[in-house]
């Protein structure tokens, strides 16, 4: 959501905690994909250990990326190793965010709608075909300005924030009925972040300036607690150990302590910390700034800043054709981010320029860019290669 639409939102304090939250499971979480072998990496934030696919006969950064374009109503999609474009395809109305499911196979684009029309609809891609294509269209009825999504249950539910409805819906991807639909007990509920093993989630609401948590396990909703200033961009740690929210009008991002539900400490210095991703090894946070127009890179274990990256200094990103990302001003405009949990890159969403650039992780550098739709925005990654 651009920074005009949320000045005329309230400012309200919000703080309610019921229920006493469970220490998440540290046990590990298979991933495999396509029944390839299995490898081991360390969850740094749990100290725990996950498992990964190495996908050994493949390439490095093989795979897709999906990006909404806002502007556009539409989805492109990419080859992630050359960020050549595969298929630019007719969405809804003001897509806004992308999440993929675990196979790779299907991309879910939620249709949020614009100024003029709630959307209530999500448009599913079908990443398998030659050409993808959006192979169906779920319906989620009385549940409308649908934005935050994630698969959960191994891919057999999606999750998605609905703002109007104050709702974080669980809807059965398979027949695309609406399972539950949970309160988040504050207004704004617009990013939706889950525990890599899909068991806890948290939304972000702007409005309350509030945090809500919920166990996927027991559907229900845990408690709504007091997060940062119009809290946007969420991110949790791969462990549910900390959730990392980033200010909208404070200009900083706080740790929470999933465990307390209190701030256990806040980064500062940002313009507008809109979005914010963790890496899936549970290593570095990647907060993206389109005031700033800087790419922040932050180590997980010390909450020490790796890199700022002044996307003014990098060759390869056009001339901005419109002002950039939220709140605007002339600049790339960093939005939404993806990782490869293989091989250690990052992929941002430029709103400004109609790109999406590869960083490198462990070069802590942008090494190359491709061309998308119109006001890309939410970007989710694929493991499925095409061959």
């Amino acid at each position: 959501m651009k920074l005009p639409a949320l000045a005329g939102l309230l400012l309200a304090a919000s703080a309610c905690a019921s229920s006493q939250n469970p220490e998440p499971d540290d046990r590990p979480q298979p991933m495999s994909r396509n029944g390839q072998r299995q490898g081991m990496s360390l969850d740094t934030a749990r100290r725990n250990t996950v498992i990964e696919n190495q996908r050994p006969e493949l390439p490095a950064r093989a795979g897709m990326l999906v990006v909404a374009n806002q502007q556009g109503a539409s989805a492109t999609v990419l080859d992630a190793a050359t960020l050549a474009t595969i298929a630019t395809i007719p969405v809804g109305v003001g897509p806004h965010e992308v999440a993929v499911s675990p196979d790779g196979r299907w991309a879910v684009v939620t249709n949020y709608g614009d100024a003029t029309v709630q959307g209530n609809t999500l448009s599913v891609i079908d990443l398998s075909l030659a050409t993808p294509a959006v192979a169906r269209t779920i319906t989620l009825g009385e549940f409308r300005r649908p934005h935050g999504a994630a698969f959960v249950a191994n891919g057999a539910k999606l999750l998605v924030t609905s703002e109007t409805s104050q709702r974080l819906v669980i809807v059965d991807f398979a027949s695309g009925a609406v399972d539950t639909a949970l309160a988040t007990n504050a207004r704004g509920s617009h990013m939706v972040s889950t525990r890599r093993d899909g068991r806890r989630a948290w939304t972000a609401n702007i409005t309350d300036s509030s945090v809500t948590e919920f166990d996927l396990d027991q559907r229900r909703t845990v408690r709504t607690y007091r997060g940062a200033p119009m809290n946007e961009g969420i991110a949790a740690t791969p462990g549910g150990a900390e959730v990392w929210v980033g200010s909208n009008t404070d200009h900083t991002v706080a740790i929470i302590d999933a465990a307390t539900g209190t701030v256990a400490a806040t980064l500062t210095g940002f313009g507008f910390p809109y979005r914010i991703g963790i890496a899936r090894t549970g290593t570095t946070a990647v907060i993206n700034d389109p005031t700033s127009n800087r790419i922040w890179l932050y180590d997980l274990a010390t909450r020490k800043q790796l890199a700022e990256i002044d996307l003014a200094k990098v060759s390869g990103l056009v001339v901005p054709t419109q002002r950039g990302g939220a709140p605007g001003g002339a600049g790339a405009g960093p939005e939404g981010v993806a990782f490869d949990p293989i091989a250690g890159f990052a992929y941002v969403t430029m709103h400004g320029t109609n790109q999406v650039v590869a960083l490198d992780l462990a070069a802590r550098k942008v090494v190359s860019a491709g061309g998308v739709g119109n006001g890309p925005d939410g970007i989710a990654f694929s493991a499925m290669a095409r061959r």
